[in-house]
């Protein structure tokens, strides 16, 4: 996965601020998707942890700006060692979020290195748009090497995850 040059779109930020009440909330729940280039590790990733953490109050999904066919095979692997690996986590692309009867997202996080000049700005319900720069854990080495960027990966959407939403969970 390469990151993108092109600027932060409209509504991201540079670091990732804890996500206050100001998304939409539907229902009992906020609902959240993350965005990477592909579907194949960082916004799978992210989906597992907060479908697991997420506590009630927040319903995860994941899509691509340009999906492939396949959930990376380490990032099923960490997520199965994590016990956060489910069999419905796939790759789809953000057209299906995007769609006029689509479900309503309250935030649209996309996660990589750089903002993605291509993310979508006009999404239904119009929710906050946040980046997270996280670390791109496809990298050539031993596989000790990069199961290690696969862990680095984890661990820093963890803590984005922990630092940005139980701020949330907190207030109501």
């Amino acid at each position: 996965m390469q990151s993108s040059k092109g600027e932060p779109s409209s509504g991201a930020s540079r670091h990732m601020p804890a996500v206050s009440g100001s998304g939409n909330k539907t229902k009992d729940c906020y609902n959240v998707l993350f965005v990477c280039r592909d579907n194949s590790v960082h916004s799978i990733i992210a989906e597992a942890i907060l479908s697991r953490w997420g506590g009630g109050k927040f319903r995860a999904y994941s899509a691509g700006i340009r999906p492939v066919t396949a959930v990376h095979p380490l990032a099923i692997d960490l997520l199965k060692k994590q016990r956060l690996w489910e069999q419905n986590f796939q790759t789809k692309g953000c057209q299906e979020f995007l769609k006029h009867d689509a479900q309503i997202m309250s935030f649209i996080i996309s996660i990589a290195e750089q903002p993605f000049g291509d993310l979508p700005v006009d999404w239904p319900g119009d929710p906050r748009i946040i980046h997270w720069r996280i670390s791109d854990p496809i990298c050539d080495g031993s596989p000790a090497e990069r199961a290690l960027a696969f862990r680095k990966t984890f661990r820093e959407l963890e803590t984005a995850s922990n630092s940005s939403f139980s701020s949330t969970s907190a207030r109501k």
